[in-house]
């Protein structure tokens, strides 16, 4: 891992608009420990990233060597009203035993007011999958399921995982969707997108959000390839309507480990 768990000691919050980490004697108990204080490698640890609008926190979990130098970040919710990637998070952190030298960070939503609502944007209305400051970000669409906020990252929800992704800065990034049914084709890295396509059983399609030509997207993946793509790549895996339970938890899981490469 790019940075051990021991920096995650301290507490993702929000300042003044923007997203800070600040050491904070406050943290709560359940922040990852040192790794000197890690009981065992394969220990579930637990932080909290940030807090939605209506101030629902937002959980990321983590398995695996404290030291990784290696590390998958599944996220199972972006919309709230797309609900098999929970599913898929909650069987990775329970059951996912990443082999030496590697980790996994879980995340089961971002948007915990969607999934209480069953709502596509947050509580402010707002699509996060078009709130991320890049080139392509636009304010259009305003009362849609497709807003992109008032402004670039102007929602504590993409603030905390901005924060949190520089942090981490993990090699593999998956952000489960649904329905349109396949692995997002960007070309950033191939055999990884192969082995997601091999390993699900969906094609590789492009999936784009409307922004104009020569702009990137101002979705999470688009963010992270143009501002840490140095450090890994992020994929969106895009299920389909209707899944089984099967696929959405052991299928879907250890498919996205084995491409990853920490199982």
């Amino acid at each position: 891992m790019r940075r051990t768990l021991a920096a995650l000691a301290a507490t993702f919050v929000v300042v003044a608009g923007a997203a800070a980490v600040v050491p904070s004697p406050a943290a709560e108990a359940t922040a990852p420990p040192a790794p000197s204080a890690v009981a065992a490698p394969q220990a579930l640890t637990r932080t909290v990233i940030g807090h939605s609008v209506r101030g629902r926190p937002i959980r990321a979990f983590y398995r695996g060597d404290p030291g990784a130098t290696h590390v998958l970040l599944v996220l199972g919710q972006m919309h709230g009203d797309e609900k098999a990637g929970p599913a898929t998070a909650r069987w990775l952190k329970k059951h996912l035993t990443p082999k030496p030298g590697t980790g996994i960070w879980v995340i089961p939503t971002m948007n915990p007011d969607g999934a209480a609502r069953r709502t596509r944007t947050n509580a402010h209305g707002v699509d996060l999958n078009r709130n991320w400051p890049t080139s392509g970000w636009s304010s259009a669409r305003r009362g849609t399921r497709y807003w992109g906020g008032p402004r670039p990252a102007s929602e504590p929800e993409t603030q905390a995982m901005i924060a949190f992704l520089r942090e981490i800065a993990p090699d593999y990034i998956a952000s489960i969707h649904q329905p349109l049914r396949g692995i997002g084709r960007s070309g950033r890295d191939v055999r990884w997108e192969k082995r997601l396509a091999r390993n699900l059983h969906l094609p590789r399609r492009h999936f784009g959000v409307g922004n104009p030509s020569g702009t990137v997207s101002p979705t999470l993946t688009g963010w992270y390839d143009s501002t840490l793509g140095r450090h890994g790549v992020a994929t969106t895996i895009e299920y389909g309507a209707r899944t089984s339970v099967r696929f959405r938890t052991a299928v879907a899981g250890r498919g996205i480990a084995r491409a990853a490469r920490v199982r």
